[in-house]
């Protein structure tokens, strides 16, 4: 098991806004296809899915952008675990660039989900054994400002 678990990807041209850099729409779509792999290859892939009549939903996110992304510009998005309990897992994922410096951050919390009633239900045992051994085997970091953050509007003296 990969551990941080890291996705490597390049700035394509369809990523770019008319701002020139990387749109903050695409921002979002890459962390959420990064938190896809990391639950496909920790035992919640889509044939594991069907099989298991069992997914995850997306309740909340939040995503920080600190500095552009070019086209052609690299990045990795590292995936690491909050939280989580026996059927929710708080997911905060670091982009950086090929400088190492962090370029946006992304916080997402998943429920698991029994596809046949929609509500939530514990995880199946294999994504359950897998993320405790993730989480308890991730490096520390020293969690950037960005996690739990509240949006607001900075005013003078602030």
């Amino acid at each position: 098991m990969e551990n941080p678990f890291t996705v490597s990807q390049q700035v394509s041209e369809d990523m770019i806004d008319h701002n020139g850099h990387m749109h903050d729409a695409h921002y979002n779509i890459v962390f959420s296809d990064a938190i896809n792999q990391f639950n496909y290859q920790h035992g919640l892939s889509l044939d594991e899915r069907e099989t298991l009549n069992y997914t995850l939903f997306t309740v909340e996110e939040h995503t920080a952008y600190l500095f552009e992304l070019k086209r052609c510009d690299n990045y990795h998005i590292t995936i690491h675990l909050y939280d989580y309990n026996e059927k929710s897992v708080h997911f905060f994922s670091i982009m950086t660039n090929e400088q190492g410096t962090i370029v946006a951050t992304n916080e997402a919390l998943m429920l698991g989900i029994n596809r046949s009633t929609k509500k939530t239900a514990p995880f199946p045992e294999s994504y359950a054994q897998q993320i405790s051994t993730y989480y308890d085997n991730q490096q520390l970091i020293d969690w950037p400002k960005q996690l739990g953050h509240r949006i607001s509007i900075s005013r003078k003296g602030d």
